[in-house]
C-alpha cells in the first residue's frame, strides 16, 4: 500500500472532563479541516465524560498527526484505526 494514498480510518477519542478537554479538543480538529468526513459525539453528561469518533479520509501521516495531537491533551485518551 501506498503511505501517501489517502486512506479510510477510525479516530476514537476518550476525554475524562468535557468541560476542559473539548475546547482543546475542537482547537487540534480545527488544524486538520480537511480530514474528518463525520463525526459523532456520545457525551456521558452524569459523570462529566464523553467518547467523540472520528472517520476520516486522510494519509497513514495524517492520521498518526491527528491522533498524536489529540493524544497530547490533559485527560484524553486516542485510538486510531486504518481501513
Amino acid at each position: 500500500m501506498n503511505p501517501t494514498q489517502p486512506r479510510i480510518g477510525v479516530v476514537g477519542v476518550a476525554f475524562g472532563d468535557a468541560r476542559e478537554a473539548l475546547g482543546s479538543i475542537e482547537t487540534v480538529l480545527a488544524a486538520f479541516p480537511d480530514l474528518v468526513v463525520a463525526r459523532m459525539n456520545l457525551p456521558q453528561c452524569t459523570v462529566g465524560t464523553g467518547l467523540l469518533t472520528l472517520v476520516v479520509n486522510a494519509t497513514t501521516d495524517e492520521i498518526g498527526a491527528l491522533a498524536g495531537q489529540l493524544g497530547m491533551l490533559k485527560s484524553v485518551r486516542v485510538k486510531s484505526l486504518v481501513l
